[in-house]
């Protein structure tokens, strides 16, 4: 199986150190584990070189030009996450996306990259719905933002906050909210299934929400429902505790 994972890479600063980020990042290296991915993403020079060679090792890069890349500075403190913009990278033309011919695709932007009318270039994308609601200053805020595009979308994900600012939300095949370590549902046109996700003690959660989207698009086409919400729940917990164990 073959997927399209489309949005910003970016530059993130954890606790003083640079890293590799964006939800296409943590989408598609839990993805690749299963499937083979290509990552389309708008970066800028300063996107170091090595970082991309280091992705091009599990999954294959199509890397449209822009003068910046975006660039974030995120900090915990327990459940809440602070995210202050250094850099705002730029959004995708009609033309670039229209150049993605994979049939299953995932839209994970971060900073608007990806315009609402854009979803429907795709047919049936999954898609997770950070980078739509989020208002971007000097740091990482929610807005309201009308949500009917979701009725063209297969599997969408949103935390319980992001949903919250989707006025008129349209139905996808599949939509998964997610709540932290609390409960979370995930609900179709026949049913509604709650779930708890498998809990890692972790400070650093990031990519948790995108690894989720892709193995649940991913388990969706392989299994029904419930196993497919099984699988990605327990590889998602398998994500964060392989990157605790890699920072120990």
């Amino acid at each position: 199986m073959k997927f399209a994972v489309v949005g910003n890479l970016t530059i993130d600063i954890i606790k003083g150190t640079k890293r590799p980020g964006g939800g296409v990042y943590y989408s598609a290296l839990a993805l690749s584990k299963f499937a083979d991915v290509t990552i389309y993403t708008k970066i800028g020079p300063d996107y170091p070189k090595e970082w991309l060679g280091e992705i091009e090792e599990f999954a294959e890069v199509v890397a449209f030009r822009g003068n910046l890349t975006t660039t974030f500075s995120l900090s915990y403190s327990g459940d809440e996450r602070v995210i202050k913009v250094i850099s705002k990278g730029e959004v995708f033309t009609q033309d670039e996306l229209e150049t993605i011919g994979e049939k299953n695709v995932i839209i994970n932007p971060v900073a608007n990259e990806i315009k609402s009318e854009h979803v429907e270039l795709f047919r049936r994308p999954s898609l997770d719905i950070q980078g739509f609601v989020r208002n971007l200053s000097w740091k990482v805020e929610l807005k309201d933002i009308e949500g009917g595009f979701l009725e063209k979308a297969f599997v969408v994900h949103a935390s319980k906050e992001e949903y919250s600012r989707i006025r008129n939300p349209g139905m996808p095949d599949v939509l998964a909210i997610t709540n932290g370590v609390k409960e979370g549902k995930i609900i179709t046109k026949d049913e509604e299934i709650t779930f708890m996700p498998e809990v890692v003690n972790t400070q650093d959660p990031t990519g948790a929400g995108d690894c989720f989207l892709a193995l649940l698009t991913y388990g969706i086409n392989k299994y029904k429902l419930q196993e497919a919400l099984n699988f990605a729940i327990k590889e998602t917990a398998e994500f964060l505790r392989a990157r605790k164990r890699k920072s120990i």
